[in-house]
């Protein structure tokens, strides 16, 4: 693998800084310079690899950047690798090569041992850096890569310190650039070398990060596919099996039947001949006893005299009168013998039967179970009504109307008695299932869902249901006009199956947004309590510069690491690019003490590396969307929880101005289905410059940031990362939610 990650991957030669320097093509393959100028064509240039083809105007190679880092890990590999020689650099081209036997690192040269000598005595050379073959051997790679200094001419030798950031440079440059050709009051930008180093490989990192879910998530769904495919295959084979052996069975039946209607056939075809033969025997009896009186009769009229023929008179007529008496069955045949096939649901019958014989169904369905959405709304007792709605979204989280899906929804409430809610096909008509139910009394339920016998959330969704006389009050709806408030009333009384808001945003309703958005002032009582001297201020999250990887629920208090759904526009300007999070709806004071918790919960789907979870912290708006992150900035402070390499689990880590200071396993393990919940609190004290962090629901400190520099405001910023490999929510506890606080010396 590193050589091929070190050899054009046409002519399969190592790169080097002549003829095969290793220029990276937009799709991010390596071609080197003879092999690219080759491939150019009518001003395009075809990748060996992929076939992408990219513009190439005029045959100019320069949109086509050169790795300068690849030769040297190629120098590195091969003499540390593959213990190879090189000739000299300088005298190689000669028809006497000699073997190299040192290395400059400022003219990146392998230099043999006459050329070394000239090398020390020159004048702009004799104070390079000169490492042995044998010291390269066992060096790293950093001792590989040349000093890279200004080429402007009176900058030789000048290190590249600042990088020129404004339009039209974006370039290294030294500290003669910038005193002469880069001066701020010229419109340059230039900053730290290192600062923007630093800078942009967070942002890179961020990208790599999520490139490597996409290729995760790419990965599995392939194994996926092959698996089905296998199963295909196996399928395939099992119901093959099958039909023949249905079919078969049907063959049987149907000689079964051919034989009963011949057995049939011959049993009425014998009971018809017995019977009509019995009556021939019958009539041929009958008739010879008439043919047997009328000859007899003939022959006495005939032969007989007078007194011969008075004799036998009686006798005759008697017979006669017997005979002329007896009936003789000279009717049709009673017992016919014709005999018929009655072809019932044979023929045209039976192949229209056959084509219905059978069949072979296929499960499938677009939808991607990773990507479906549940939203979740608390509900009122004793009302039928709907605490889950269910969005089916295909693998590119673009929502899906199929109906007919196998969804079932299972509800438990506090004591883990099991129920079934009524699930609603209501894709055609709003685009999503409903699982209606009747909470029968006040308390906390979970709903576990299955989709085609897949359980979607192993912990379930949490849902409450509450007394209709606990949700809403008068004195919320103080700012709102009156059709608003009929609006909210509306909302609390309704009697549909749906209510407008879940109960927990019903208590709400958004009032304080809302009445806030129209510029008016809301209560000190409604702004924030007091528990002793610390502030428990009124805190929301920020719906608006959400990125759009995660959702604010309507609440304002509770965040999912779910792409936002938001149907109205929102502007962009507002809405964070870089940071995975939102921000706070207000800072926190430089006086005083305040405090707040958050309710943390997630469960990992996928396996983890070094995945960071989550991250809650306080920093200077400014800074908050810089980076994907906001544990490197100087003025955040940070609390997060991300794998740990080092402990194989998941660790709460604290972190400022990019060190880390604190670490500790915060789980057993962090294999997939690895589940955590727990509820943290954070103490702000101005006056100490202090944050604290404390665990809320076992009542224990955790850390301390001290010196916090509050010299400008502070935000409360929330972050949840890396969706495709965990769920994760976090929940924002605040104000009148705050009841106690943990005491915590600031002595500690």
């Amino acid at each position: 693998m590193m050589k091929q990650f070190l050899t054009c991957i046409e002519c399969k030669e190592y790169f080097d800084g002549d003829l095969h320097a290793p220029h990276v093509l937009p799709c991010l393959h390596t071609c080197c310079t003879q092999c690219l100028k080759s491939r150019i064509s009518k001003d395009e240039v075809q990748c060996p690899e992929c076939r992408e083809k990219f513009e190439a105007s005029n045959n100019d190679l320069s949109g086509f950047p050169v790795d300068n880092a690849r030769k040297h890990i190629v120098d590195c590999y091969r003499i540390q690798k593959k213990n190879e020689e090189y000739l000299c650099d300088e005298c190689g081209t000669s028809s006497v090569k000699e073997r190299a036997t040192t290395r400059c690192k400022e003219c990146d040269e392998f230099l043999c041992e006459k050329c070394t000598d000239a090398h020390q005595r020159t004048k702009f050379t004799r104070r390079h850096q000169l490492i042995s073959s044998e010291k390269l051997k066992n060096s790293p790679l950093e001792e590989f890569h040349n000093k890279q200094t200004c080429a402007v001419e009176g900058h030789e030798g000048q290190p590249f310190s600042f990088y020129c950031t404004s339009k039209g440079c974006v370039r290294p440059v030294c500290s003669v650039c910038v005193v002469r050709n880069h001066q701020q009051n010229g419109g340059h930008e230039v900053r730290d070398i290192n600062d923007v180093y630093v800078e942009n490989k967070r942002l890179v990192e961020g990208q790599l990060l999520d490139v490597k879910h996409k290729k995760t998530s790419a990965d599995e769904a392939i194994e996926l596919i092959e698996d089905n495919i296998q199963n295909l295959y196996l399928k395939e084979s099992a119901v093959d099996e099958e039909i023949e052996a249905q079919f078969s069975e049907c063959i049987k039946i149907l000689e079964k039947r051919k034989e009963e209607l011949k057995e049939k056939l011959a049993s009425v075809s014998q009971e018809k001949k017995k019977d009509l033969e019995g009556r021939l025997d019958h009539l041929t009896k009958q008739k010879g006893q008439l043919e047997q009186a009328c000859k007899f009769t003939d022959d006495l009229l005939q032969y007989s005299n007078a007194v011969e023929f008075l004799a036998m008179k009686d006798q005759v007529l008697n017979r006669m009168a017997q005979l002329k008496n007896q009936p003789v069955d000279v009717f049709p045949p009673h017992a016919s013998a014709d005999i018929q096939f009655q072809a019932t649901n044979m023929g045209d019958d039976f192949v229209n039967f056959s084509q219905s014989m059978g069949g072979v169904s296929v499960a499938t369905s677009s939808t991607f179970l990773p990507n479906t959405r549940v939203q979740v709304h608390d509900i009122v007792v004793g009302k039928e009504q709907s605490p889950l709605l269910i969005t089916m979204n295909n693998n590119h989280s673009r929502p899906l109307s199929e109906a007919d899906l196998d969804i079932k929804v299972e509800i438990l409430d506090s004591k883990n008695h099991r129920s079934q809610a009524v699930v609603l096909d209501k894709t055609r008509s709003q685009g999503c299932y409903k699982a209606v139910f009747t909470a029968p009394k006040p308390g906390e339920y979970r709903a576990l869902v299955k989709i085609m016998g897949m359980l979607l959330e192993p912990e379930g969704y949490v849902f409450k249901a509450k007394r209709i006389d606990d949700i809403g009050s008068e004195s919320s709806l103080a700012y709102l006009t009156a059709t608003e408030k009929k609006e909210a009333k509306d909302a609390i009384d309704s009697d549909s199956q749906e209510i407008k808001y879940g109960a927990n945003e019903i208590e709400k309703l958004n009032l304080q947004a809302l009445a806030t958005s129209r510029g008016k002032p809301l209560a000190s009582s409604e702004f924030k309590t007091a528990v002793g001297e610390i502030i428990c201020p009124d805190l929301n999250l920020d719906p608006l510069a959400a990125h759009p990887q995660n959702e604010v629920l309507e609440n304002l208090k509770t965040m999912n690491n779910q792409k936002s759904r938001h149907r109205t526009p929102r502007n962009l300007s507002q809405v964070f690019q870089n940071f995975r999070g939102t921000i706070g709806n207000r800072s926190l004071g430089r006086t005083g003490r305040y405090y707040f918790e958050v309710n943390v919960s997630f469960f990992i789907k996928r396996s983890l590396r070094q995945d960071l979870v989550f991250e809650i912290g306080l920093c200077r708006k400014s800074d908050v969307d810089k980076h994907y992150t906001i544990d490197n900035h100087a003025f955040s402070y940070v609390v997060c929880a991300r794998k740990c390499h080092i402990c194989q689990t998941i660790c709460l880590q604290g972190w400022n101005n990019g060190q880390r200071f604190y670490h500790s396993p915060i789980t057993e393990n962090s294999p997939p289905g690895t589940s955590f919940k727990t509820t943290y609190g954070f103490l702000l004290d101005a006056r100490q410059r202090q944050w604290v962090v404390v665990d809320a629901k076992n009542r224990r400190f955790i850390l301390r940031f001290k010196n916090i520099d509050l010299n400008k405001p502070l935000w409360p910023v929330f972050g949840l990362y890396n969706p495709d490999l965990i769920n994760s929510s976090l929940t924002v506890r605040s104000g009148k939610d705050i009841s106690s606080i943990l005491e915590v010396p600031f002595d500690y």
